[in-house]
């Protein structure tokens, strides 16, 4: 009997042996499967796909609206264009290049501007870049002196020469009165086109001009008039504001000096780029040691001519000179002076 139990329980126990080494083992849920880790490392931007599909796109900016305004809120241009010399090279101090925005009577009793409100956008930057371009306010004691009031006449646009590029651009400029009236008190824009040129490439229609001036009787004025003289020259310049025709393909102005110990019987300007329809003055110019010395001659027409005009002003310093027709040459002698 002992025998049977002791083989029965034998048999049990291989049993259970049996079982435990099949037994079914159930994976631990943190713990994360390998081949899936492989899986994701082998992909690594499924996810950030997705959560890019969830993302909003951002909006494009803004683009700048560069619409020509020529009037805005009482402000405004005389024209939409304007054409603008960069500076000749080495000219340190060229004239200034503005455009003048006047205000029309609702600016009445506008002083200033909302700084804060105060925009100035260019197209082009490689034309004009945004440091070039400042602006003015023009007050109407500016105008018309110390009678006059603070209010806002004008706005000037001003650009330096000596940074600007030739080419062209469109020039926008936002501003907002400060004070005055309710009506006026919002944005006010204007948006300009504005052409720079290469200096002295601004075409103009001239006329060839020579100027042949006699000097006889200058050595005796020179010998009543002055103690000790340095240099003389005669010179033709152009009575327009320097401003207004800086850059212009004809001539601004031009001497020529002569000299005074063998003073010559004739001194001429040859080869003049005059602009057609513009008045010049022309003049001869004693340089003394003493500024009392200093003699101005005015100049007359040895004949009479329909090409030419050359009259000697009232104070017989210098001469108006005007031209009609191309090719002219103009015979001239000293006419009166002037001395301080």
């Amino acid at each position: 009997m002992k025998k049977i139990l002791l083989l029965s329980f034998s048999a049990l126990l291989l049993f259970g042996i049996g079982a435990c080494g099949e037994q079914e083992i159930t994976p631990d849920p943190s713990i994360e499967d390998d081949d899936k880790k492989d899986d994701d490392n082998n992909n690594p931007g499924e996810n950030e796909d997705k959560d890019d599909d969830d993302k909003e796109p951002e909006p494009e900016p803004e683009k700048e609206d560069f619409t020509i305004v020529t009037k805005d809120n009482g402000l405004s241009a005389q024209k939409d264009s304007y054409v603008f010399s960069n500076a000749e090279d080495g000219d340190e101090f060229p004239p200034e290049a503005k455009i003048r925005l006047t205000t029309d009577v609702s600016w009445r009793y506008c002083s200033s501007l909302n700084e804060d409100e105060t925009k100035i956008v260019v197209e082009d930057e490689k034309v004009i870049p945004l440091e070039a371009v400042k602006l003015d306010i023009v007050t109407n004691m500016d105008l018309v002196g110390s009678m006059g009031s603070n209010e806002i006449d004008a706005i000037d646009i001003q650009l330096d020469r000596t940074l600007i590029k030739a080419g062209d651009t469109k020039l926008k400029v936002t501003v907002k009165p400060n004070n005055g009236s309710s009506s006026i008190n919002k944005l006010t824009t204007i948006c300009l086109n504005v052409s720079v040129k290469e200096f002295g490439t601004i075409e103009v229609e001239t006329y060839n001009v020579n100027l042949n001036v006699d000097l006889t009787g200058l050595a005796e004025i020179i010998e009543r008039e002055s103690e000790i003289v340095t240099s003389g020259s005669l010179s033709i310049s152009d009575d327009a504001d320097r401003e207004v025709v800086y850059g212009y393909s004809a001539d601004y102005n031009k001497s020529v000096n002569f000299d005074l110990e063998n003073i010559p019987e004739t001194v001429s300007i040859t080869d003049f780029k005059f602009a057609v329809d513009h008045t010049y003055s022309a003049w001869i110019f004693i340089e003394c040691e003493e500024t009392s010395d200093r003699i101005w001659f005015s100049l007359e027409s040895k004949r009479n001519s329909s090409d030419y005009d050359l009259e000697p002003n009232t104070s017989n310093s210098d001469s108006t000179l005007k031209v009609y027709k191309d090719n002219v040459t103009i015979e001239a002698e000293l006419g009166d002076y002037h001395v301080l």
